[in-house]
C-alpha cells in the first residue's frame, strides 16, 4: 500500500499530481473489501445461526474468504517487507488472521459446536476490525491532526456498517426464496438498525466536512466558486462532495425506513427489492466518499 497516501497541495493552492490522482484503484478496492468484510461479519454475530442453518453461514463464510483473499492480493507484499510501515504490515497480518478465522468458521458451521463457532467468529471479527483500522491509519500523513485521525477511523468503521448491513440484508432477503418458512424476525434484525446506521454515518461525514472544510477547499480557496475559478481540474471533487451525503447516505436512509415498514408487513420480496436498489446507492456513495478522501484527506 502507498504510505502517507493522502493528497498534498502546493503552497499556491494548485493540486499536486498526487492530489489529482487521488487514491489508487488498489487502495480503493482494498478499503472497500475489508470494510465490507468486517461489516458483514458483524451481521453474522446478530444472526440466529441455528435458525438460519449451516448452509447460510457456509455460503456467507466462503464469500468473505473470497473477499479477503482478493484483499490479500492487494496488500500481501507487506507481510515480509521490512521497508513497509508498521500499519501496512499490521493490515496484512491481521487480514491473514481474519481470512483463516473465516475459513475455520465456514468449516465448523454445522458441527453442532455453537461455542466453537462463536469463538472462531468473534476472533475473526476482531481481526477484521483491526484490519479496517490499520488500513485507514496507514494512509494518514505523519502530521495528521487528532481530529483527522479520529474522523478517519470513525468514517472507516461507519462505512463498514453501511456496506455490511445493506449488503447482507439484501442477501438474507434473497435467502427467503429458498427458505420460505423462515421467520421474518431474522430479516427485521438486520434492517431495523439500518436507518440509524446511515444517519450516523451521515453525521460523521457532515462533521468531517464542517471541521475540515478549509482542508477540502485547499490553500487560497474560500469557496467552491474559488475552486472552479482557480482550479477547474478539481471539478470532480466539487461534484463528489455535493453528491456523497445525499446520494450515498440520505437516500439509502430513506430507503431503509421504507424497508422497515415493508418488513413489518412481512413482505420479504418487496423489501429485498428495496435493499437491492439501496446497495447500488451505497456502493456509489462509498466510491464518491473514497475519491474525496483520497484527493483531499477529508474522510467521507
Amino acid at each position: 500500500m502507498r504510505r502517507n497516501g493522502l493528497s498534498r497541495r502546493s503552497s499556491d493552492g494548485a493540486t499536486t499530481a498526487g492530489a489529482r490522482a487521488g487514491m489508487s484503484a488498489a487502495e480503493v478496492s482494498l478499503l472497500f473489501l475489508v470494510q465490507m468484510g468486517f461489516g458483514s461479519m458483524l451481521t453474522f454475530l446478530l444472526n440466529d445461526r441455528e435458525a438460519l442453518g449451516p448452509k447460510y453461514f457456509k455460503f456467507s463464510g466462503w464469500v468473505l474468504v473470497a473477499l479477503f483473499g482478493l484483499a490479500l492480493t492487494l496488500c500481501g507484499d507487506s507481510l515480509l517487507d521490512a521497508s513497509a510501515s508498521t500499519a501496512d504490515r499490521l493490515t496484512a497480518w491481521a487480514l491473514v488472521a481474519a481470512t483463516l478465522g473465516m475459513l475455520a468458521f465456514s468449516s465448523v458451521a454445522g458441527w453442532d459446536r455453537p461455542r466453537l463457532e462463536t469463538a472462531v467468529l468473534v476472533g475473526s471479527t476482531l481481526a477484521a476490525g483491526l484490519v479496517v483500522g490499520a488500513a485507514s491509519w496507514s494512509r494518514l500523513p505523519a502530521d495528521a491532526s487528532d481530529t483527522q485521525r479520529t474522523l478517519t477511523l470513525a468514517g472507516a468503521y461507519g462505512s463498514a456498517l453501511t456496506l455490511g448491513f445493506s449488503t447482507w440484508g439484501m442477501i438474507l432477503g434473497h435467502w427467503y426464496l429458498v427458505s420460505s418458512d423462515l421467520s421474518i424476525k431474522h430479516l427485521a434484525r438486520l434492517v431495523t438498525p439500518l436507518p440509524w446506521i446511515f444517519l450516523g454515518k451521515a453525521l460523521v461525514s457532515g462533521l468531517a466536512l464542517w471541521l475540515m472544510w478549509s482542508t477540502f477547499l485547499g490553500p487560497g480557496n474560500h469557496s467552491l466558486d474559488d475552486i472552479m475559478a482557480r482550479q477547474p481540474q478539481r471539478i470532480i471533487d466539487v461534484v463528489n462532495v455535493w453528491a456523497r451525503i445525499p446520494v450515498g447516505l440520505v437516500v439509502p436512509a430513506i430507503m431503509a425506513f421504507m424497508t422497515q415498514q415493508t418488513v413489518r408487513m412481512e413482505k420479504t420480496q418487496p423489501a429485498t427489492g428495496i435493499l437491492y436498489a439501496m446497495c447500488v446507492t451505497v456502493y456509489l456513495g462509498d466510491l464518491l466518499g473514497k475519491m474525496v478522501e483520497g484527493a483531499t484527506g477529508v474522510p467521507l
